[in-house]
């Protein structure tokens, strides 16, 4: 764990309990360092990590598409293309957008 009690890619996962993996999953940013520490965690099943990087992603997508923080959208499209690396690292299946939602 570093300093701020965010877990980072070479830490031991055996430290998460269970609020922290739940506040993983409604905030993965305020435990992991990166989408990278969640790969590489040891205690997470591989449906846990995609669970939450599904919510990082959500995450960054709203903020991108939010308009209210221009001066770091940057830095949203960085992160959003590092979750949706770790997601395909883990194999994880396209999201399926809902119904209605027909981009073309």
């Amino acid at each position: 764990m570093n300093v701020q009690g965010r877990l980072t890619e070479g830490s031991a996962m055996g430290k998460l309990n269970g609020i922290e993996l739940k506040r993983a999953r409604l905030v993965p940013s305020s435990v992991f360092t990166s989408p990278d520490a969640v790969v590489r965690s040891t205690e997470l099943s591989r449906a846990q990590k995609i669970q939450i990087l599904r919510r990082w992603e959500f995450d960054c997508s709203r903020d991108l598409g939010s308009g209210e923080r221009v001066a770091s959208l940057g830095d949203f499209t960085g992160m959003l293309t590092r979750v949706r690396g770790a997601l395909a690292m883990l194999g994880a299946q396209a999201p399926v957008p809902p119904e209605g939602d027909v981009r073309h």
